[in-house]
Formats: structure tokens, C-alpha cells, sequence
């Protein structure tokens, strides 16, 4: 178990950012893979952080939303890409593969729609239209009225 599978997706995707952001401000490795520093937050003074990348539930932070909670946080993360810029690569790695992904799927779901589109008769097109406003969430309603409409 490592400690980036020990935190949220969040915490992850936000101690990337503090990394890169060069929120980290003081590391010190204290043997044994352990590792204590400082990381920058939305606090006056800076995050006493703690890591253990043997026992990553022994880490710590005494940030609000990790203090007194075995939760890895997002300056524990920060604090691990520090010292490991290589995780901090492969990750970014991870990530610019997602959204590359990511993109190429929405551009093919845009190109089958507009092909479905095409080949649709107008009365099809407009029970399309009509089951997506009334069946859709309220503001896609209120948008269409508003940007169709002029009312």
C-alpha cells in the first residue's frame, strides 16, 4: 500500500498542485522512510506534515481536515512528491494521459451525435427536443427559454 493509494483523488490531484506550486517550504528525511516538513496552506503558518512511505496510515498533517484522522492529506502528498519528483512525474504523466483520453472520447461522442443527428427526421428531432426539456433537469429548460426564446 503506498501512500497516494491511501489518499482521495482529490488529495492527490491538490498535493500535485502544492508540489508544483513549490508549497514545501522545509523536508527533512529522518531515515527509515520518513519524512517531516513544512507545507504552505490557507493558514498563516505553514502545515507540520509528517510521512511514513512504510506505514503510510502512521503519517500526518495537522492541517483541519487531517488532524487527529489517519487521512493523507493533500500537503502529505505534496510533502511525498517532494521528496520523490519521479512519483510527481509519473503522475503527470497519469494525468495528461487521462485528459488526452478523456478528450478523444468527447470528440468521438460529438462526431456519433452528429452523425445520429443527420440521419434524424425533423419530427424526431423535435420529440427529441421535447423529452429533453421536460424530462431534462429544470435548468436546461430555463436555458432554452432563455437562449431560443428571447423571453
Amino acid at each position: 500500500m503506498s501512500l497516494l493509494s491511501c489518499a482521495s483523488g482529490n488529495s492527490v490531484y491538490r498535493g500535485y498542485d502544492y508540489y508544483t506550486c513549490d508549497k514545501v517550504i522545509m523536508v527533512e528525511d529522518i531515515g527509515n522512510g520518513q519524512y517531516k516538513g513544512y507545507v504552505e496552506g490557507s493558514a498563516d503558518k505553514p502545515y507540520e506534515v509528517f510521512i511514513d512511505i512504510n506505514h503510510p496510515r502512521k503519517s500526518h498533517c495537522n492541517c483541519p481536515h487531517a488532524d487527529g484522522k489517519r487521512i493523507v492529506c493533500k500537503h502529505q502528498v505534496a510533502l511525498f512528491f517532494k521528496m520523490f519528483p519521479e512519483e510527481a512525474e509519473k503522475y503527470r504523466a497519469e494525468l495528461e494521459s487521462y485528459y488526452d483520453y478523456e478528450e478523444k472520447r468527447h470528440e468521438d461522442e460529438e462526431r456519433a451525435i452528429a452523425k445520429f443527428l443527420t440521419k434524424c427526421k425533423k419530427s424526431e428531432l423535435e420529440d427529441i427536443i421535447w423529452q429533453m426539456l421536460f424530462d431534462g433537469p429544470e435548468w436546461q429548460y430555463d436555458r432554452f427559454i432563455r437562449d431560443y426564446l428571447d423571453m
